[in-house]
């Protein structure tokens, strides 16, 4: 952790991923109705796209190993906020965290960057978010790589809190959330692969300084679908989906990954042992092997 950093002092948004580290540039989208998307993007402008989704409560830095080696092999990387994630925008009104409203969102996100087509992989609730597009946009999506996806497992008791969560006014929402608390967290969603440092729980909890961030994921927690798919509902899938699960996996437990991976026409599932539910991070290569072998496999290698 910096030094001067303290329980109550979160990064300042200047100096969060990736300022200083080249070969990622960062700008925003401004949406229908004023939201703005921060994105990162890197690549040539020419190459295949490749829209990279974050899950639950943290931002693009999960993708902070991915982005380069990504780019590097000739893909247009774009990496996302979510709305009420990172630095974009967090609406505040009903509906405006539903499955149906993310999948509008980054919809129109691909129409603003000119994407007519793109691989996609995310994570965790964005799994979600991605296969939902697939199904009512196939002509948008070449491919998939999801892990940890929210829709192939179930979540922990503590979901079923959420109808029960209060509004919480002014800055409280800030206070609720103490270093300890992301440092908890990290521990829960990493396996036996790797393990993080001080700096990501400080870009992990950065976000917090803002109340309406911190307002806008308790908001997910009641108006967003974390219900598994049906094979029915997958069945319709008609495109390469490489689902991804470390055996570790707390936060979406993998109970149901088997049998509803086999459910997609081409799907696959990889296990990953020891891996938890951000192996992105905790075996960045070979998140990156996964994902560039997909694109391979649908004919995007080298950015054709």
């Amino acid at each position: 952790m910096k030094a001067g950093l303290t329980a109550a002092v979160r990064l300042p948004p200047a100096e969060w991923f990736p300022a200083g580290v080249a070969g990622i540039s960062t700008r925003e989208l401004e949406l229908s109705g004023g939201l703005r998307l921060r994105l990162l993007e890197a690549g040539p402008p020419a190459g295949a796209p490749l829209v990279l989704l974050h899950g639950w409560a943290v931002s693009s830095y999960l993708w902070r190993h991915n982005i380069l080696p990504l780019a590097a092999a000739g893909h247009r990387v774009i990496s996302i906020d979510l709305p009420g994630h990172g630095l974009s925008g967090a609406p505040a009104e009903p509906g405006d965290y539903s499955l149906e409203r993310f999948v509008t969102r980054i919809r129109e996100a691909l129409d603003l960057l000119g994407i007519e087509r793109a691989a996609i992989a995310a994570q965790s609730m964005a799994g979600k978010i991605a296969v939902r597009l697939a199904l009512e946009s196939p002509e948008r999506v070449s491919s998939l790589v999801l892990f940890g996806p929210v829709g192939f497992g179930i979540l922990p008791p503590w979901k079923a809190l959420s109808p029960f969560l209060p509004p919480l006014p002014g800055a409280i929402p800030s206070l609720l959330v103490p270093r300890r608390i992301v440092d908890f967290v990290q521990r829960r969603v990493y396996g036996k692969l790797g393990w993080f440092s001080e700096r990501d729980v400080d870009e992990y909890w950065a976000p917090t300084q803002f109340p309406d961030v911190v307002r806008a994921q308790m908001r997910m927690l009641k108006e967003f679908d974390w219900a598994p798919w049906t094979p029915d509902r997958l069945a319709a899938l008609d495109l390469p989906v490489h689902v991804v699960f470390g055996t570790r996996d707390r936060t979406v437990r993998p109970v149901h990954a088997e049998r509803l991976a086999a459910a997609l026409p081409h799907g696959c599932l990889t296990w990953i042992a020891d891996g938890g539910h951000v192996v992105m991070e905790e075996v960045p290569e070979r998140t990156n092997a996964l994902i560039l072998g997909t694109l391979e496999a649908v004919g995007l290698d080298s950015g054709r």
